[in-house]
Parts: C-alpha cells; sequence; structure tokens
C-alpha cells in the first residue's frame, strides 16, 4: 500500500455519500487500497458509502451504552454486559449461598418479563422459605410435578399425530412416521425425559421426514401441531425439566440471558450483512436477537409492526446522546444506521435526522484512527 493524498470530502452516489477527490490544501494523508481507503483500522470504500469495516470487531460493540439505550426492538431496558459477568461470577462463587445469588439477580427483575420472571419469583419464594434450601434441591423437588404435566401433554399430541400419519398414502412413509411416534412415546412412559422433552429430538425427527409430494396437507398438519408443543422458552414447566442436570451456572444463565444486551445486525450476516460495520448495527436484548434471527427486517416488521415505534424512540435516544456530547467516537452513526435501517425496511421507517447537531459532512470528518 502506497501513502497518498484524500480528502474527506463527499459526492452522493445512488442516494449514499461517496468519497471524491478534493483540493489539494484539504488533503489528508491516508493508506490507500485499490477499493479505497485504510484509515487507521478502518476500511473507508471509494466507491460505496463508507462501510466502517473494523479488522477489529470490537469496533462495533456497542454494548458499553446498554444503559444509555432501550432496546430497538421492545422499548425495554437491557441488562448490561458487565452487570451479566458479574452475576455469572457470583453464581461460580461456591461460598456465595443460592439464597443471596437469587435475590441479587431479583435487584434486576424489573428488565426481565415472561416465563424466565415466574422461574425467578418461584425459586426466590422457596429459597427465602428454606434459607438452607439450594436450587438444585428447589429444581429437583418441583421436577416431577412439572415432568409429570409435560408427559400428559406430549402423550396428547402423540395420540393426535398417530391421526394424521394414517392419512399417509405411502406405507413405507407412513411406518417411519409410526415407528419414530413409538420411539417417543417409550421415552415418555420410561421417564427418559432428554430424549423425550429436553432435548426435543422427536419434533426434529418428524420435521425432517421427507413427506413426498402427495403427504403435503399431512405436512402440514404435523408442523401445525408441533408448534403447538409447549417449548422451553416460554413454558415454566419447561424451564424445570431443562434445568434437571443443570449446573448453578447454566441455571442462572438460562435465567438471565434472555434480557442481556446484544449487538443486532440490522441485514443479517447470512444475508450478506457486514459482521464488524457499526452501520449495520443496534442494541436489542438477547431475546429479540434470537427470535429475529436472519429474518429480514421488513418481514420482521410486518410481524411486530409495533417495533416501528420503538425503532423511532431509539434513535431519538441516539441523536439525544450525541447531541449532548456522548457517543464522540460515533458521530457519524446515526447518519448510518438511517440509511441502513430506512433501505432493510424497504422505506416502511422513516427517521428524523434533523434534530442532529452535527452536519452529515462534520460527522464523517470525525472518524479517525
Amino acid at each position: 500500500m502506497n501513502l497518498v493524498n484524500w480528502n474527506y470530502k463527499w459526492s452522493v452516489k445512488n442516494d449514499r455519500p461517496c468519497l471524491k477527490e478534493a483540493d489539494k490544501d484539504d488533503a489528508v494523508i491516508l493508506k490507500s487500497t485499490d477499493k479505497g481507503v485504510l484509515n487507521g483500522d478502518a476500511f473507508i470504500s471509494s466507491k460505496t458509502a463508507p462501510a466502517f469495516r473494523s479488522v477489529n470487531p470490537a469496533m462495533a460493540d456497542l454494548r458499553k451504552y446498554a444503559n444509555d439505550f432501550k432496546c430497538a426492538y421492545t422499548g425495554l431496558r437491557m441488562l448490561s454486559f458487565s452487570t451479566y459477568q458479574y452475576l455469572m461470577q457470583l453464581a461460580g462463587k461456591k461460598k456465595n449461598t443460592d439464597k443471596n445469588l437469587i435475590n441479587h439477580i431479583a435487584k434486576y427483575r424489573e428488565l426481565m418479563d415472561g416465563i424466565e420472571l415466574d422461574v425467578l419469583k418461584f425459586y426466590k419464594h422457596k429459597l427465602n422459605v428454606n434459607n438452607k434450601s439450594t436450587i438444585q434441591e428447589v429444581t429437583e423437588e418441583q421436577f416431577p410435578k412439572s415432568y409429570n404435566k409435560l408427559k400428559i401433554q406430549y402423550l396428547k399430541v402423540v395420540e393426535k399425530l398417530r391421526g394424521i400419519v394414517d392419512n399417509i398414502k405411502n406405507e413405507k412413509v407412513r411406518l417411519r412416521y409410526l415407528a419414530a411416534l413409538d420411539g417417543w412415546e417409550e421415552d415418555l412412559l420410561k421417564g427418559n425425559y432428554k430424549s423425550a422433552i429436553n432435548m426435543c429430538k422427536y419434533q426434529q425427527i418428524l420435521q425432517k421426514m421427507n413427506y413426498g409430494k402427495e403427504n403435503q396437507m399431512v405436512k402440514s398438519a404435523i408442523d401445525s401441531t408441533l408448534q403447538g408443543l409447549p417449548l422451553p422458552v416460554n413454558d415454566f414447566d419447561s424451564f424445570i425439566v431443562r434445568s434437571k442436570d443443570s449446573s448453578k451456572r447454566q441455571f442462572v444463565n438460562r435465567l438471565i440471558s434472555p434480557f442481556v444486551v446484544s449487538i443486532e445486525h440490522i441485514k443479517a450476516k447470512r444475508n450478506g450483512g457486514h459482521a464488524s460495520s457499526i452501520s449495520n448495527c443496534i442494541l436489542v436484548r438477547s431475546k429479540e436477537n434470537w427470535e429475529k434471527s436472519d429474518t429480514p427486517l421488513s418481514v420482521s416488521l410486518e410481524k411486530h409492526p409495533e417495533r416501528v415505534v420503538h425503532l423511532q424512540e431509539y434513535y431519538k435516544h441516539v441523536i439525544d446522546k450525541i447531541n449532548n456530547g456522548g457517543m464522540k467516537e460515533y458521530l457519524w452513526y446515526p447518519y448510518e444506521i438511517k440509511k441502513t435501517l430506512e433501505y432493510e425496511t424497504k422505506n416502511k421507517l422513516v427517521l428524523d435526522s434533523s434534530k442532529l447537531k452535527i452536519s452529515e459532512e462534520d460527522a464523517y470528518k470525525s472518524f479517525k484512527a
């Protein structure tokens, strides 16, 4: 790479800013490549919008702002990563009592919702009633009740699936299904919960089977039935059963990890989104990040139209933060995510940057190694 003169002035190409050469008086010395400029550890494309792709992915680590922003998808507060690490360290200390641990976690219960909050309340009550009891003992006590409830529900599902499978015309396919259902029922009755419930083995087997073209209606009926099963992420008894053989750290991780701040790639990496480009990143709770997975944002907004308001609020908070002297290393961030969000939502989401005090040109000029 040779040292050449470039300038931080911007022209517009395809409604996106791009670098252009400028007067020598304004030139700055940067390292040049055939495709753009390498400024310190960050690549700036000369043909498209600045990607700000970092050699070090930590550049896109916005998580330190978890306490300043709310989840961009739900508008709810998030657990900072440092708090998550602190609670996990507490879980690993042998001298710390389980009652103490649960009470520490309970300090953050206002950040929690769903089944995890129900689990927290249940264990907090049990451990406060019996000071000497442990998380493992509470789980062992509750396990038979929870497993029995799940077993009854699952056996009903198996019976319903048998009726659906009877409609399969291909005898070989029908027998394969029946064999899978026989195995599932046997594991349930024997109490082999890891295969029957905890690992969801048989659901996966049934969903992956080759139905054949003539059995598409059967496939749809089976999939619909399986979707009605209790899931670990939204069922109290499933949470208990999954925790049966878990360590204390695994239990705590399962309890709090859904609410930890995470980096959400607006355009999923699997769909071609930049993994380390901050222009493709927003902050959301881990729960929403997992649920969205690689679903395009435009599709996600169709399922969750309320997220439009939360994304607008998130963007407003970013602008307020920068206008008040914060995020000095990311002054160009609101301009970049505005383009990305509006493009990925097919303009269903409109963001207003007019109240941003720093101009777009000055914001990009601030980008330094």
